[in-house]
């Protein structure tokens, strides 16, 4: 009867409903499908660039390159495309790249550098440094290793840079600079890349004040080697940090004109048993002693001369460094 019609629509029948869902969700869940799986495939493949050096990059980009075109061309030749054809074509195109990546590398290399690591030795000119010369003068290298010399200019408004010889150019005017560091006007931080020394004793100063801006470089065949200056009969620290079973080359440095100085390792305070003793010799000059490979334990050293110069030997178990000495090498004379 008509009086009892309604605007109600008719029912959906049971086995149209999944169908009817299945419209709703594809047109949402594909592109967060496909978003995903070329995020995964960006993701890959800047690990695979990341991974090979400047060449390679360049070599697989262009490769992908050439893929994504020759996959863009058949795309727009295809009348119709499937989503199974574009998924195919997309994991062909992650597949190529993933193939470039790993001939690149084993062409032409990854982007790792390969080498001995450098190591950093800090350097201070100090506000008067043209009169007074370098806050260090004894400075210590591991030979056949690069140094990142971390030169300081805190003079202000005046150059000074680091020059680096085999010879001493006080003695050797004609003494060719092994490295030559770029001048700098104070206050400038500068980091100099030293090549490799070979084991032994070199000198530098500065190329704008070379007589008074003056040091010694002591290159270390082994990790062992430390640096300790008499000043003002005083040593410039009062802690010697060895490391046991090996030996040890010291740079002593004696600042004292005319005063003679050494370095002379004991048993302990009552010297009774002798284990090193350095020549002795007047300042201003330098030597390298070579202490033999003493035990784990703690000794006493004293200059000879003058006793009251005195100070602890601590060798300690291998891995535990020298960082003390050598940093002390830099130090102000300890009164």
């Amino acid at each position: 009867m008509t009086d009892q019609l309604t605007d109600e629509k008719p029912a959906v029948p049971a086995e149209q409903a999944p169908r009817a869902r299945q419209s709703l969700v594809l047109p949402i869940a594909l592109p967060l499908v496909t978003l995903a799986i070329i995020g995964l495939v960006l993701f890959g493949f800047s690990r695979v660039l990341l991974s090979t050096s400047a060449h390679a990059a360049t070599f697989v980009a262009l490769i992908v390159a050439i893929a994504i075109m020759v996959v863009a061309i058949t795309v727009a030749t295809r009348q119709r495309l499937s989503n199974g054809s574009l998924f195919s074509m997309i994991a062909a195109i992650a597949g190529i790249a993933m193939v470039a990546g790993g001939l690149a590398i084993v062409a032409i290399g990854t982007g790792e550098t390969k080498g001995p690591t450098s190591l950093a030795v800090t350097l201070t000119a100090g506000p008067g440094a043209a009169a007074n010369g370098y806050t260090q003068t004894a400075l210590q290298f591991k030979a056949g290793q690069p140094t990142s010399l971390q030169f300081n200019n805190t003079d202000p408004g005046v150059q000074h840079n680091v020059v680096i010889f085999a010879e001493d150019p006080a003695k050797n005017p004609q003494a060719t600079a092994l490295f030559t560091g770029e001048v700098v006007n104070g206050p400038t931080r500068v980091t100099y890349a030293v090549p490799a020394l070979d084991a032994g004793t070199y000198f530098f100063h500065c190329q704008v004040h070379p007589t008074t801006m003056t040091g010694t470089i002591e290159a270390g065949a082994g990790p062992g080697a430390v640096g300790v200056v008499a000043e003002g009969l005083a040593f410039n620290t009062k802690q010697l940090d060895l490391t046991a079973g090996q030996p040890t080359k010291l740079l002593f440095e004696n600042k004292d004109a005319g005063t003679p100085h050494n370095l002379a390792i004991y048993d302990d305070s009552s010297k009774s048993v002798t284990l090193f003793q350095g020549e002795q010799f007047p300042g201003v000059d330098t030597r390298t002693y070579d202490i033999p490979a003493l035990n784990e334990g703690t000794y006493y050293f004293q200059c000879d001369v003058h006793p009251v110069m005195n100070g602890t030997v601590v060798v300690g178990p291998a891995g535990g460094g020298s960082a003390s000495a050598s940093a002390a090498a830099g130090a102000s004379p300890s009164g």
